[in-house]
């Protein structure tokens, strides 16, 4: 990964947004320590931290008071990146993209909102469902490998993605997309 801090004031150009997966992951010790590891190294390189505030809905929706209570503080300190008007369309946009490109199975309706958030904050995603981010609108920097034991012994490998929005497609996509329809609606009209 480049090194994504400004020098001058020390703070972070450029941030690693976590997907909720990453931190249900965290109630597993063996996974926890990899995953603290690979943020630690991110911060090292100059990256900061961050998460959609949906995520936040994701971790306590349907959870004990306890869980509740732990997720919260679990992501305390952690930049939020809020909910509006833009992300909503943007989330609404990135899901017509999907579909125009013939994608079979569209992420949930959160992970588009997360998915908008990096696009739209221009994020690196933290995730270990590189599904919820299809190619070729989010491009893989880098797929570590975590590893842990199951109750019964097995050993379990477990891609995680660092990915990143393909700004100038998802852009260039969306363009064509709104001139296809201001072409038809120029033929309708003149004919």
């Amino acid at each position: 990964m480049m090194n994504p801090s400004n020098k001058k004031n020390n703070s972070p150009q450029r941030y690693i947004l976590i997907d909720t997966t990453i931190f249900q992951h965290l109630g597993n010790k063996e996974l926890a320590s990899q995953i603290i590891f690979l943020l630690r190294d991110a911060l090292k390189k100059g990256y900061g931290v961050s998460m959609s505030i949906y995520s936040l809905l994701e971790l306590i929706d349907t959870s004990t008071i306890e869980n509740e209570i732990n997720a919260i503080n679990a992501t305390n300190g952690i930049k939020r990146f809020q909910i509006n008007q833009t992300v909503l369309i943007t989330a609404g946009h990135l899901g017509c993209l999907y579909k125009d490109d013939g994608l079979d199975k569209q992420p949930e309706k959160g992970d588009k909102v997360i998915a908008a958030t990096s696009l739209l904050n221009n994020t690196v995603i933290f995730t270990t469902n590189g599904r919820d981010f299809p190619r070729p609108f989010f491009k893989t920097i880098t797929k570590p490998m975590l590893k842990y034991t199951k109750q019964d012994g097995r050993e379990v490998c477990l891609i995680s993605y660092f990915l990143e929005p393909d700004i100038e497609l998802i852009s260039t996509k969306h363009q064509e997309r709104i001139d296809e329809h201001n072409n038809k609606n120029i033929k309708k009209d003149s004919g």
